[in-house]
């Protein structure tokens, strides 16, 4: 069981120190029972022009912490420092996930907490809410049946060279996003964020909303579900909320 926030500002510069206050507000308003973990993912500093870039953008910097939110909180500050990460860096699009857990398959420990990642580099991270209390996906079936699914995924996932790092399932998420990106890419060359999403979508079950940050897309998110309750906040003017009631959809 889980909460996840994320924000998006475009075209409008927000200092990296703000962005953090709001992802920290974000997951305050969540925390309204007995979550144990929890984690961010915001964006790096953009790669010197005289780097040679592996991706589009930079791997995101991420922290993930046991305990409260405070917890998180006060662990973010003190690794910023350590980091020497500069928080009043502007960034004119920004884009961030937070993540509150309830630990339900993997104890509570930062590797068990979201958002997960796809491995070695970073390509994909991934933060997963779901709507069942006996299994992260949400899957409406008897555990060994779940499990039984999962397991098929990831060997699957295993014999291709993929190396599992958390106890958590849903780390299998944006491993199955690296595989399917590289799969598409060499198939068809350029690919969208949304199409690598969608395939994704079409290899799980259940009910679930999901998140999706990468270094191949910066400036982007990409959220999905299939069941779930997903929520869409646009802030021009004036702020409008919109419900999204669709069975399967990707935004």
């Amino acid at each position: 069981m889980c909460g996840i926030f994320a924000y998006l500002n475009y075209n409008v510069s927000r200092e990296r120190r703000y962005i953090l206050e709001v992802l920290f507000n974000g997951l305050r308003r969540l925390e309204y029972r007995g979550y144990d973990s929890s984690g961010i993912s915001i964006d790096a500093d953009l790669p010197s022009p005289a780097a040679a870039p592996v991706y589009a953008g930079s791997p995101p910097l991420v922290f993930r912490q046991e305990g409260k939110i405070e917890c998180l909180v006060r662990s973010v500050y003190s690794e910023v420092d350590e980091k020497d990460v500069n928080l009043d860096t502007a960034f004119n699009v920004h884009a961030a996930i937070a993540h509150t857990r309830w630990a339900t398959h993997g104890v509570p420990a930062p590797r068990n907490s979201h958002p997960q990642s796809s491995g070695p580099g970073d390509e994909f991270w991934s933060s997963t809410m779901a709507s069942s209390q006996t299994t992260s996906w949400g899957m409406h079936m008897h555990y060994c049946n779940y499990a039984g699914f999962l397991l098929v995924l990831k060997e699957t996932l295993i014999r291709h060279g993929f190396t599992f790092e958390s106890d958590t399932d849903t780390e299998v998420i944006p491993k199955l996003a690296k595989f399917v990106f590289d799969k598409l890419h060499d198939e068809e060359g350029d690919v969208t964020f949304s199409q690598v999403v969608m395939e994704v979508m079409r290899q799980l079950e259940g009910a679930y909303a999901l998140i999706f940050k990468s270094p191949h897309y910066p400036n982007e998110l990409v959220a999905c579900k299939q069941g779930s309750i997903l929520i869409l906040g646009v802030n021009v003017s004036a702020c409008l909320f919109v419900l999204w009631d669709g069975y399967k959809q990707a935004y």
